[in-house]
């Protein structure tokens, strides 16, 4: 799951952003720490996650929108 603590880490970062450039150094950095330390199996892990949370989002459309 170190993919995901960096994508939190780089949101935090571009959110940091928008009111202090300095501030927003400190979750980049920890996003990249993140990134470094993630291999092949976790970014495959987050891909699998994150497509099963798409494909229950697409089901949940389907099911309001008939409702």
């Amino acid at each position: 799951m170190w993919i995901l603590l960096a994508l939190v880490c780089m949101v935090l970062a571009l959110k940091t952003f928008s009111f202090s450039f300095t501030l927003a150094l400190i979750p980049f950095a920890l996003g990249c720490l993140c990134f470094s330390q993630s291999d092949r199996e976790s970014l495959d892990n987050f891909m699998a996650f994150g497509f099963m949370l798409i494909l229950i989002g697409f089901v949940v459309l389907i099911v309001i929108s008939f409702w």
